[in-house]
């Protein structure tokens, strides 16, 4: 790499004169280009638009790429804080790529595993490592179609979040929003009505929610200012908890129990701190600390005297040089992350206590795991070169290379012993003892390395472009090396740059997920120690096998095309469409007992069709300052995987044949149901009346009929399955802030998800379970009051 940018800033060098390098003051403004595809969500859109829990995924739940999964996307656990899952041109969920200011924030180990319940092993993760307020942003990037070389590990996209820099303004800002089930319409369907109104873990019928942020901007010397954020985001949800009645003397049974209906909290802390300074001479830092907390506290009323708590907590450092040279621009990037996942307990073991025959005394199951972790830690290192334009054999370029360099660590973390066992209460008032696991304090470790190199030139000749770009890395966990090839070609059509139009191909390889390596040694640390006759044993461990030798990184190709036309000096309409094929996507075989193997079996196709319609500039009208987007999307896919699984997943065998709608077929051939969302419209406006403050944000959304499919149960040795027409529906969002002019620096906000209040029935969230529905959020309130000062 050193070569190559020496021998490109001596040709930089020869064909143009040396820039003067000056002295840059702060606040440094940065423009943002227009692409069809990137999408950047300023701080102004995400002021004007309504997003309920304040987190990534209702940020960007409307752009056309995106889908979301209709069996979560629904009442049931609208108290809960936790961030839904999405797809991206029909990729796999767990492979997007998320960042904060250019620096990985994914978690690589289990973001599958959505169970809450309390289990031996079970630890409950998110793709977003970090659940971030977007609040506390300046603006977050969606890279989803003809992404850039310096992106790598993803196959559906890239959400970077950016940290405002701060310019030293010393201006504090302090905000307040409320919601609860009160104020928010939900419908449930019978069956499942009883978990919801109990609060079971995924269920909240009762909530209150209070956010509070603050937020100040400082200024520490001439080149030097600080940014310190804070944010807290609480919902104390009601759950009916169980408790035994120990004061009525004896052992307690389940008879002798307590009803209690409890407030347990979900609450997210966020901190981020920034320190940007100019040093002089062309040279500039950012220094970053960040870090997001998620504790969910959980309960089961049918367990009693049971507690446990789900965290999601990451912590990470953050440094960004950039130096200004003659030759261009050279950025260096330092990252260290800290990103885990708990699920913690104060009990250690895990008792179903029961009695003798004709006692007359319940069963009850009660106690836990203490603690158990998945614990990510990781060392980020990017260096990238941008070269200023030169001209060589009758071609503009403009080319940049990098190294992309990152150490993952995983460890599974069991802190305590911990026990699962029947205790069996005899006549004679003795305890006998059956089906006893002793698992391990210990922990499981893996680890691997990823190195990365990228270059791309763009090539200007007259009215067309033409960017090629590679992509080469090497990880040591599957020792794997990738050669990622990305190509583009756009044509200013008429010259004067209002109509233009390209295409592209490129290839994305993605995520290794950790949890491949860490599944054998994990099941080391369990053993039994007494059977299920009674007779203690102390066996020694079953290690579970897990193969993946010979696995491949899975990758998407993609094709894509575009148009856009601006229509007027005010108007601009886009049309693209986006085709990707899956290709050696990981399944699992096997048993627990024979062992388990991994292949690249899983296979996948995404066509997606996306029109939109922007204004450049503001309209006025009715005395105030309107803006406004339409998108629309048609999506087609179909896979031969479950993709909510994540590696868990098995191929759908050739084979396995269904029942559906009367006829025999294959598995694989029924149409997907999860994140399928075949067309969608987006509407949104903002109107700005300056003279009485007021701004007005509307978001109306339209998602068209689906099928859904129906389990009707076995016949003949097969299993049945009819299609089921989901109705379309609209839904209308809007937001109204209030500056008054009599009191400077407040801000009142009224915000109104689904003002129209209309449920309709959005998916069957499992087709194995009669009535398990899901229905539209009907209309939610959010309040919000904030100063500036």
């Amino acid at each position: 790499m050193t070569a190559l940018a020496n021998a490109v800033t001596a040709h930089a060098q020869q064909t143009e004169s040396s820039p003067e390098v000056t002295e840059r003051q702060m606040p440094e403004v940065q423009v943002q280009a227009t692409s069809l595809e990137s999408r950047t969500y300023t701080r102004e859109e995400m002021d004007a638009t309504p997003k309920g829990n304040r987190d990534i995924t209702s940020l960007i739940a409307e752009h056309p790429a995106v889908r979301l999964n209709p069996t979560t996307d629904g009442s049931g656990n609208r108290g809960s804080l936790a961030p839904e899952q999405f797809s991206i041109h029909g990729e796999s969920p767990f492979q997007n790529q998320f960042m904060i200011d250019g620096i990985s924030a994914t978690n690589v180990i289990a973001p599958h595993n959505n169970n809450l319940n309390l289990q031996i092993g079970n630890v409950p993760g998110f793709s977003q490592a970090y659940n971030l307020d977007t609040d506390l942003l300046d603006r977050v990037e969606v890279h989803d179609n003809r992404v850039p070389v310096e992106f790598g590990h993803f196959t559906g996209g890239v959400v970077d979040a950016r940290i405002k820099t701060p310019v030293g303004d010393n201006r504090f800002t302090v905000k307040r929003s409320f919601n609860s089930s009160n104020l928010t319409q939900q419908e449930m369907p019978e069956g499942m009505d009883a978990k919801w109104t109990n609060g079971e873990p995924g269920f909240s019928s009762i909530w209150k929610k209070h956010f509070t942020s603050v937020s100040g901007d400082v200024g520490i010397t001439q080149d030097t200012a600080a940014l310190l954020s804070f944010s807290r985001r609480e919902s104390d949800i009601s759950r009916l908890a169980r408790v035994l009645n120990r004061s009525s003397g004896g052992l307690p049974n389940g008879n002798s129990v307590r009803l209690m209906t409890e407030k347990q909290a979900d609450t997210v802390d966020n901190l981020m701190a920034k320190i940007h300074t100019n040093w002089g001479g062309g040279t500039r830092t950012n220094l970053l600390f960040k870090y997001a907390d998620r504790q969910e506290d959980l309960v089961h009323s049918s367990f009693p005297d049971t507690a446990w708590t789900n965290r999601q907590k990451a912590t990470g450092l953050g440094l960004e040089l950039v130096q200004t040279l003659n030759s261009g621009e050279l950025t260096a990037k330092l990252g260290w992350d800290q990103m885990d996942a708990l699920r913690e307990s104060s009990a250690t073991e895990l008792v179903t206590q029961q009695f003798w025959s004709g006692s007359g005394l319940a069963q009850y199951t009660w106690g836990g795991f203490g603690t158990e972790a998945l614990e990510q830690r990781q060392l980020s290192a990017k260096l990238r070169m941008d070269w200023n334009a030169f001209d060589a054999w009758g071609l503009r370029h403009k080319v940049y290379a990098g190294l992309d360099v990152q150490d993952t660590d995983a460890t599974f973390d069991r802190k305590q012993d911990a026990y699962s066992y029947r205790a069996v209460m005899q006549a004679d008032g003795s305890q006998k003892i059956y089906s006893k696991t002793y698992n391990m304090k210990g922990t499981a470790n893996a680890g691997y390395n990823t190195v990365g190199l990228y270059l791309s030139d763009s090539m200007q000749w007259q009215r067309w472009t033409a960017t090629l770009g590679m992509r080469v890395d090497h990880d040591n966990l599957f020792k794997n090396t990738n050669f990622a090839p990305r190509a583009r070609l756009d044509w200013d059509v008429l010259g004067n740059g209002r109509t233009q139009a390209g295409m592209g191909f490129a290839r994305y390889y993605g995520l290794d997920l950790m949890g491949y390596a860490l599944a054998r040694e994990k099941s080391r640390l369990s053993r039994t120690v007494v059977n299920a006759q009674g007779v203690e044993v102390n066996n020694p461990a079953t290690v579970v096998m897990h193969n993946f030798d010979g696995v491949k990184t899975e990758y998407s190709d993609e094709w894509a095309f575009s148009i856009a036309q601006q229509l007027s000096s005010s108007l601009e309409g886009s049309l693209s469409y986006v085709h990707r094929s899956s290709r050696d996507g990981v399944t699992k075989e096997g048993t627990s007992a024979a062992g388990y193997f991994y292949t690249n079996d899983g296979r996948g196709r995404n066509e997606t069709i996306m029109v939109s319609l922007r204004t450049l500039r503001h309209y006025e009208f009715l005395a105030g300052q309107w803006t406004g987007r339409a998108d629309f999307s048609w999506q087609d896919s179909q896979r031969n995987r479950d993709t909510t699984l994540g590696y868990d997943t098995a191929e759908e065998a050739p084979d396995d044949l269904v029942e559906y709608n009367g006829q025999q077929i294959q598995r694989k051939h029924m149409p997907a149901s999860i994140f399928n969302q075949p067309r969608r419209l987006s509407l949104s406006s903002l109107t700005r009346w300056q003279q009485a403050g007021l701004d007005w944000g509307n978001r109306l959304s339209w998602r068209s009929s689906r099928p859904a499919i129906t389990y009707l149960g076995m016949r003949n040795g097969m299993e049945r399955y009819v299609s089921t027409r989901l109705p379309s529906y609209w839904t209308w969002d809007t937001t109204l802030t209030w500056q008054p002019k009599q009191v400077r620096g407040l801000t009142l906000n009224v915000e109104v998800l689904n003002l129209l209040n209309r449920m309709p029935t959005i998916a069957v969230a499992n087709p194995l379970l009669a009535n398990n529905v899901r229905y539209q959020t009907g209309r939610e309130i959010w309040l919000t009051a904030g100063y500036q000062f």
